[in-house]
């Protein structure tokens, strides 16, 4: 594993309780920390926190146009619709998004198997694009996959070869309108660029869910939006609050990042605390502190605002 060559701890002069991560051969570092603070801007942190309605799967696009005007607003799934969507942004106002269980209905489901691996001889009348398909296929397929959006198809069309698996159900009696269920019609679909061997399996009982969509509008500006992201998600580091070692962590985490080899040190596993995240032992019988934020993203250190980014490694 790639490391830089001297810990900033041992630039500082920490070496009395932290251990460096050394260069060339006969270093003993074998587990240690990077902690590293990146200058954002207000329009980089309202996009990096929101999600772009165009950037959705189609089914929960539609959901969520519709809740922004106002209509009713359901989506039929296996599972969580809408999932790590918690901010969406379109036309230019940003948007809290939430989910609610309406309903439960047993349906008989269909091991889903796509691969694209022996696509080549099907023949033409057995070939059809995803957006060719009938509604309730579509949706049933997307369904199936975990609802992927624009990035998701985008990384299938890169990947040399993909599979994937899933359950192919339907919240209703779909045969007389569907083209795959029970005897497809079709033996490829392509999805994005890339075509797909469409197998099915048994018939198995699965549940389906039905979930209500909700959007309530936040702000239509992204400065406004980076700062209530910041009052959730971030904390000052004030440097008087610091103490000498801990400010020149914080200085050379904001440079090219700061490192620590285990066992770490007091003013290493404060400041891990203060950042939200799991503390560092720092190899003696200490327990865990207890007043730890629950999450910490952002800091603010004299008046400027850094996304957080930490690991721990082990060599």
């Amino acid at each position: 594993m790639h490391r830089r060559a001297l810990l900033s701890a041992c630039v500082t002069g920490l070496t009395a309780t932290a251990g460096c991560l050394g260069v060339g051969p006969g270093s003993d570092c074998q587990r240690g920390a990077d902690l590293r603070l990146n200058p954002v801007t207000t329009a980089a942190v309202a996009d990096r926190e929101s999600d772009s309605l165009d950037t959705l799967s189609p089914p929960e696009r539609d959901a969520v146009s519709a809740a922004r005007r106002g209509d009713a607003s359901a989506l039929w799934a296996t599972s969580t619709p809408l999932s790590g969507v918690d901010h969406l942004a379109a036309d230019g106002t940003y948007y809290t998004v939430t989910t609610s269980l309406v309903s439960t209905v047993e349906r008989t489901g269909y091991a889903l198997s796509l691969d694209t691996a022996a696509v080549e001889d099907t023949p033409a009348t057995r070939r059809i694009a995803l957006d060719d398909l009938p509604d309730i296929d579509r949706t049933a397929l997307y369904v199936a996959l975990g609802f992927p959006g624009s990035q998701e198809i985008e990384r299938f069309d890169r990947a040399r070869s993909v599979a994937i698996g899933g359950t192919l159900v339907y919240p209703d009696d779909a045969r007389s309108r569907s083209d795959l269920v029970p005897d497809p019609s079709y033996e490829t679909i392509r999805i994005g660029d890339r075509d797909f061997r469409l197998d099915l399996g048994d018939p198995r009982p699965t549940t389906v869910e039905t979930h209500r969509v909700a959007v309530g509008a936040i702000t239509g500006s992204a400065a406004d939006f980076a700062g209530l992201v910041f009052d959730r998600y971030g904390v000052e580091l004030d440097p008087t609050d610091l103490s000498a070692e801990q400010r020149d962590i914080v200085e050379a985490a904001t440079d090219d990042g700061y490192d620590e080899c285990a066992p770490y040190s007091d003013a290493y596993t404060d400041l891990q605390a203060t950042l939200g995240r799991a503390p560092a032992r720092t190899g003696t019988a200490d327990g865990p502190v207890s007043d730890t934020p629950a999450r910490v993203d952002y800091v603010d250190y004299e008046s400027d605002w850094y996304a957080v980014s930490l690991a721990e490694y082990v060599a």
